[in-house]
């Protein structure tokens, strides 16, 4: 067994690609809709010009054209098919994309693991010749071979007997509990569709989802094609994140319990950067998982840290209850000044923050970097009381706060995908349907 189990920065990186990924859609998309918006608009103004309308219906318009013009048509006819093509593929494409960032991970994370304790993987099953060891040149070698051979064979196997091997492997339940388990088990098999039969569904796909308990809507049947809408694009991001981050603690507190600080510290990174960018929805989810399921903490100072930032998630995601309902179920009265203004904070009580704000003063447990970041102080910060309690502990008021609506930013930096096009019948350019010329 080497010294510590390090996995903070395996799920760093695969979380970093994972995000990368999704904050890139709606650029893709807008892109994707314009050039099918363009393409369109120039098939019909050739039409327009050299063609004669014959018929016009709701959705369509039939042109007569001469005979040298019709090959020029048809090809611009299919570049416009060929763009409005791509504004279905790409959503899939993302998917494929974000499922392959997932099984790099999971080899990674397996690997890391199986190198801290390599005596896991069961030796009667894993022999090596003499004169392989011989070529290898050193027992660890031959360790890192072996492990090698077991992760190809894992991540061969499908998603759900993945988990199933994890489970049996390192003696621990990874699926009971886990509401998305049916959405990530229809998700890997979606994307199994696209890669092998272009999204067409099959009895195996329909066998799998009915073993997980995927909820299948009723139109989904055997020679049907699956597609990708922004809804179901989202719900994959977030599914992907949050099995992957809930994997790697389950795992590494399990297997190390001597780095439980490090993994603490590791899912309060990535619960903060959640926070910071108001994605409230896959915030809560992670908080709960942190105060409900996880069990043990380094100190009680930290799990009240996760109790805090859960319930200022369920407070500016519009469940101001279940927030108050969080702050109740805790005894605030012998914790710190830091502790109880965020409480009071949080309970928009902010004459009694601002007592505990001038208490903490400028070198106390709560930074200047603090008050201007932390999103516990979202409202707080456009106070009366916080102005002049700031100004009162550091000397200066606080003008170089901005604050920035992230919801109005997520709203248009989506907008694309809705307002260009979902699929390719929502481009708002009159169908062209070109009939046989008459000469």
């Amino acid at each position: 067994m080497s010294g510590n189990l390090e996995l903070h920065e395996i799920v760093n990186n695969y979380l970093h690609k994972l995000v990368a990924l999704h904050e890139v859609v709606p650029y893709q998309m807008a892109m994707a809709g314009t050039v099918a918006i363009e393409s369109a608009k120039k098939h019909k103004k050739f039409l327009d010009e050299k063609g004669e309308k014959i018929e016009e219906v709701e959705d369509s318009t039939s042109y007569k054209l001469d005979f040298k013009d019709v090959k020029r048509s048809s090809r611009l006819g299919l570049r416009s098919d060929r763009a409005k093509t791509v504004l279905e593929l790409l959503p899939r494409n993302f998917i494929v994309s974000y499922v392959s960032e997932y099984d790099s991970y999971l080899g990674q994370l397996i690997t890391q693991i199986l190198k801290f304790k390599p005596e896991i993987i069961n030796s009667k099953d894993k022999n090596i010749s003499l004169s392989d060891l011989v070529n290898l040149g050193s027992v660890e070698a031959a360790i890192e071979k072996i492990i090698a051979k077991e992760v190809e064979s894992v991540l061969r196997s499908s998603h759900s007997d993945q988990f199933s091997w994890m489970e049996s492997t390192f003696s621990i339940s990874l699926t009971s509990g886990l509401e998305s388990w049916p959405t990530f088990v229809e998700l890997t098999e979606r994307r199994n569709l696209f890669v092998h039969c272009d999204g067409v569904v099959s009895e195996q796909y329909l066998k799998v989802c009915k073993n997980h308990k995927v909820t299948i809507e009723k139109d989904v049947s055997v020679g049907s094609r699956l597609k990708v809408d922004k809804k179901y694009l989202r719900q994959s991001y977030e599914t992907l994140y949050e099995i992957g981050l809930k994997l790697s603690q389950v795992l590494w507190r399990k297997l190390s319990p001597n780095d439980i600080e490090k993994a603490e510290q590791s899912l309060s990174h990535f619960v903060y950067e959640l926070l910071i960018e108001e994605n409230y929805r896959l915030a809560k989810n992670l908080l709960d998982f942190a105060c409900c399921t996880l069990k043990k903490w380094s100190s009680e100072g930290d799990r009240l840290v996760y109790v805090v930032n859960r319930a200022l998630a369920y407070k500016f995601s519009g469940d101001n209850e279940k927030c108050q309902s969080i702050l109740s179920s805790q005894d605030w009265s012998a914790c710190g000044d830091n502790f109880n203004l965020c409480v009071s904070v949080l309970q928009d009580d902010f004459k009694r923050a601002k007592k505990f704000m001038i208490r903490i003063g400028n070198s106390g447990s709560v930074s200047e970097l603090d008050y201007i970041e932390w999103p516990c102080f979202k409202d707080f910060r456009e106070s009366d009381e916080f102005i002049t309690g700031f100004t009162e502990v550091f000397g200066f008021p606080p003008t170089t706060i901005e604050q920035l609506n992230n919801d109005e930013v997520d709203e248009e930096s989506n907008a694309p995908i809705e307002d260009v096009a979902e699929s390719p019948s929502e481009i708002s350019v009159d169908e062209c349907t070109v009939k046989e010329p008459e000469i």
